[in-house]
């Protein structure tokens, strides 16, 4: 007695199991047709409107830009950028000295105020040129000729 109730138990799970996997696959199949229905109508307007990503420079994310200095003068010069932080300047400037009939770079500078000024070198004897403020943008990479009437 106990093995025929034992077979008949064993034969009910298993075929409770088969009935699950009907099921589980009937609900897989239904879930996959509903997908595919959303799908086709879904207007392709929206569809090419979901993939777009926005791109953007790398100066744009760091806020940085490059600035390119021309002298044309006879003789070398020195430039030098301090930034602005709030009402006063950096101490530490950021200089760089350009030979006649040269260009010279700077590279990543933050966007930002800067008072820039430029000075000529004789000897041992400065003299300014010019001095004032300009704003760097970001992603503006720009070319300053220094000519002798400035």
């Amino acid at each position: 007695m106990r093995v025929l109730i034992l077979t008949a138990a064993c034969c009910m799970v298993v075929s409770m199991q088969a009935q699950n996997n009907i099921t589980s696959n009937i609900i897989e199949g239904s879930k996959t047709l509903v997908e595919l229905v959303r799908v086709i109508k879904t207007p392709r307007s929206n569809m090419g409107q979901a993939n777009i990503t926005e791109k953007k420079d790398s100066c744009a994310i760091k806020a940085v830009s490059d600035m390119y200095f021309r002298n044309a003068m006879a003789n070398p010069v020195i430039v030098s950028l301090y930034r602005r932080n709030g009402n006063a300047y950096e101490t530490i400037a950021i200089s760089v000295k350009i030979l006649p009939k040269n260009q010279e770079a700077l590279f990543e500078l933050r966007a930002g105020i800067y008072k820039m000024k430029i000075e000529t070198e004789t000897g041992e004897v400065r003299k300014v040129l010019r001095e004032g403020e300009m704003k760097i943008n970001a992603c503006e990479n720009t070319l300053k000729e220094i000519k002798d009437n400035e």
